[in-house]
């Protein structure tokens, strides 16, 4: 008899451990294992659970999910316009973009209620929250048709909040019966020829490029913090030699006698070769690291980290000739668009560069508010009279030199082109980044066209569209 008893407690025992484990993996560690946009079990529980839908600031539905002929339908309204940033929710090919990251919100499960928790434990059927971002469909559009037929991105942010306005990467895919077009796609991005690889599914805005001249407006707090005179007058012959290599500038124009606000607007790429090595490698490697190059971007989604050189995130030294490279965006510099429109913000901000994001709030099935995100800071990148100089020639930039394209009527633009060489026998990369009024920022910009020659040319005009339209609607204000 007491054998008996034994058993029955250990069983009784076993039940309340094997209880106590299902309560702490199903409840108290749901967050963690559903987490990752890969776990199927996430799509699996849209049987029960109604994905919660995904709107831009102003209300306007970028997702939802609908019932049609009685099955679950997750459907787009906007097309190809928002992706591949919002991605995509199929049972077939589970989730990505916001649709995989926001998952844990969109079916209700981050930090969930009791009564969600025991509604998901019991599997009972409910209804997911929704989720509003930052982004504004009318600068989406903008930039998604300003884009269309090249090969690009363009991203837009808020330099006081950091709230993401516009995301666009070209060419991209419409999310709509994806099921059906999936192996269509996948073709594409496999094609052997580089001219043919249209790569859809590529996030562009965090694939990582030479910036070019771009890169100018960093290393100029290195000028600035080593001592150099700003006024002086430097003399451009078109090309110059730093410990034995050539530092040509473009199409080997002279520029003449130029200062610093100068060599900024025709970017002279001697000018900051020859200051930048004097400034020194350490200084300028303090000015990177201060700008966020080698360090990971908190966001929503994962942006690959920025470098100055392949071999370490993080350098402690560059010999003279890396240095030279570096200084005007080439060399080994990487940087990711996204990272390069959240520095021009600092520069536009007064050197503070603000936390990114993309989730505006959360909203339960009442609409009543679980989540809203606060604007905090990131990095203070440059002191507000580093800030304020940069801005100064960037507007010179705008005025009287390369980034003229970007001008606006009645509006002071800072702005700053780039024409960065990939390598091999292809054209440049076309940079163009800005920020307006330049006297009272409310939106910067960073667009690159793929092999697009030169950033006044084919990417200026696309940050003109953005800001004008920006500008013209007040986008940081709701309707």
């Amino acid at each position: 008899m007491r054998g008996v008893r034994q058993v029955a407690l250990g069983m009784a025992f076993s039940f309340f451990v094997l209880s106590l484990g299902l309560v702490y993996w199903q409840v108290v560690q749901a967050d963690t294992l559903l987490q990752n946009s890969a776990n199927r079990r996430l799509i699996l529980m849209e049987s029960r659970v109604t994905r919660g839908g995904i709107f831009d600031r102003n209300g306007e539905i970028i997702a939802q999910t609908q019932t049609v002929e009685g099955k679950k339908v997750r459907t787009y309204p906007k097309g190809e316009m928002f992706e591949p940033v919002l991605g995509y929710s199929s049972v077939k090919l589970g989730a990505a973009g916001l649709e995989g990251s926001l998952a844990d919100w969109l079916l209700g499960i981050k930090n969930a209620t009791p009564t969600q928790a025991v509604q998901q434990l019991f599997a009972l059927p409910r209804q997911g929250n929704d989720v509003v971002l930052t982004l504004d469909s009318r600068l989406q559009s903008i930039a998604y048709n300003a884009l269309k037929g090249k090969m690009g991105t363009a991203v837009a942010i808020d330099p006081r909040t950091g709230e993401v306005l516009a995301m666009v990467s070209q060419p991209s895919f419409n999310p709509t019966n994806l099921d059906q077009k999936w192996s269509e796609l996948i073709s594409q991005e496999e094609k052997r020829s580089l001219a043919e690889k249209q790569r859809p599914l590529e996030h562009r805005y965090f694939s990582l490029f030479p910036p070019g001249s771009t890169m100018k407006v960093v290393t100029s707090a290195a000028l600035f913090r080593s001592g150099v005179n700003t006024t002086d007058l430097y003399q451009c012959q078109g090309s110059t030699i730093i410990n034995g290599q050539v530092i040509p500038e473009q199409n080997d124009k002279a520029h003449g006698w130029v200062n610093y606000n100068m060599a900024l607007a025709e970017s002279c790429n001697t000018y900051f070769a020859t200051f930048g090595v004097q400034a020194g490698d350490k200084t300028f490697l303090s000015v990177v690291k201060g700008f966020g190059f080698g360090q990971k971007i908190p966001f929503e989604l994962n942006v690959p980290r920025s470098s100055i050189t392949k071999e370490s995130m993080n350098p402690t030294a560059l010999n003279t000739n890396l240095l030279a490279a570096s200084t005007f965006g080439q060399g080994e510099v990487l940087v990711s668009p996204f990272h390069m429109a959240l520095m021009t913000a600092g520069i536009a901000n007064h050197g503070v560069i603000m936390t990114p994001h993309i989730v505006e709030r959360v909203l339960d099935s009442s609409q009543d508010v679980l989540f809203e995100q606060k604007p905090e800071p990131w990095l203070t990148a440059l002191s507000k009279e580093e800030a304020d100089k940069i801005t100064s020639a960037m507007v010179t930039a705008v005025t009287d030199g390369t980034a003229a394209p970007g001008a606006l009527p009645n509006v002071q633009v800072a702005g700053k082109t780039g024409s960065a060489e990939p390598g091999g026998d292809v054209l440049t990369h076309a940079w163009y980044i800005s920020f307006a009024p330049a006297e009272d920022p409310q939106i910067a910009v960073a667009v690159i066209v793929e092999n697009g020659g030169t950033g006044g040319g084919n990417a200026a005009p696309i940050a003109r569209q953005i800001i004008q339209e920006a500008l013209n609607q007040k986008v940081g204000d709701k309707k």
